[in-house]
């Protein structure tokens, strides 16, 4: 299967076709199920319990936190998915290699994307686009007609502001009463958890929260030299500073902060999934459906 190029993401602004090409390419190289459609099957998980078979227990997520964690697989005829998107002014960041692609444009594609996989597979899905500027959602519906419905309100989002406030969020909570999953698109760029905070309420609400985290390379790798200006997205915030200095220290904080997110998202049960937008689409899609889900 031929990847698509990331500056085929930033150029393209027809995301009904784009996605239906890449996850049709996709389709082609998958082994295909017994069961209608592409075969993605969500799970959330559980704490072990006596009696539950050894099969179910998923090992890897056991390896990272050293609890045994059960497998429950949603029936197809039950699955609706809600796609949370951030959409505040951080994922307006580009990646250094290909300027033409930032955070957002991904972000876009991918969604699109795995909508139209959930559409082959029959299941409903939503969206709800998220900054302090005003909420965007389309609700859940399926079919293709509603698959152009999402792309078109993706290809419409700009990223701006911040995180909402939790007034902001309280009407929002009504749309998660109704049994979903949700899969959070976002960098994770928060000031004191509130986009953590968010998730963890709804895993305490029993809706399984599935964390997507969109990076550029040189966030995980400073790649600089020389005097930088540091510029904070979301603030007036300026700062100047020696890049072969500081890249010890930035390298030593970025692995700690991924860390404790990363922890943060296991103890609810939902592995976090982090992806540099330089990376194939195809390929971080298909390492997030298998982190959460079977393929075949």
């Amino acid at each position: 299967m031929k990847l698509t190029d990331p500056l085929t993401l930033a150029a393209t602004r027809d995301l009904v076709w784009l996605s239906r090409h890449i996850a049709e390419g996709m389709l082609l190289g998958m082994q295909h199920s017994q069961r209608r459609g592409a075969g993605i099957e969500f799970q959330q998980y559980r704490s072990y319990e006596p009696g539950d078979s050894i099969r179910h227990i998923d090992w890897k997520l056991f390896a990272r936190s050293d609890r045994y964690y059960v497998r429950e697989a949603e029936q197809e005829s039950q699955m609706h998915v809600c796609i949370a998107l951030d959409t505040s002014t951080s994922m307006a960041q580009p990646s250094f290699i290909h300027p033409q692609l930032n955070k957002l444009q991904y972000a876009k594609c991918w969604i699109a994307t795995l909508c139209w996989l959930l559409h082959r597979q029959g299941d409903r899905f939503s969206l709800l686009a998220l900054n302090d500027g005003g909420t965007r959602f389309v609700p859940e519906g399926q079919g293709e007609g509603h698959h152009r419905r999402v792309s078109l309100e993706l290809e419409r989002l700009q990223a701006m502001g911040h995180w909402p406030g939790e007034d902001q969020l309280a009407p929002l909570w009504k749309r998660f009463e109704q049994r979903c999953q949700v899969v959070l698109v976002s960098d994770f760029f928060e000031r004191s958890g509130e986009i953590s905070a968010f998730a963890s309420r709804l895993h305490a609400a029993g809706r399984p929260c599935l964390p997507l985290q969109l990076l550029v390379e040189a966030e995980e790798t400073f790649p600089f030299d020389g005097e930088l200006t540091i510029r904070d997205p979301e603030s007036p915030a300026v700062t100047e500073l020696s890049a072969r200095r500081q890249r010890a220290d930035y390298l030593r904080a970025f692995g700690a902060a991924q860390k404790a997110l990363a922890a943060r998202f296991a103890a609810q049960e939902c592995p976090l999934t982090s992806v540099a937008i330089e990376q194939p689409l195809e390929q971080s899609l298909r390492h997030f459906v298998d982190a959460h889900s079977r393929i075949g």
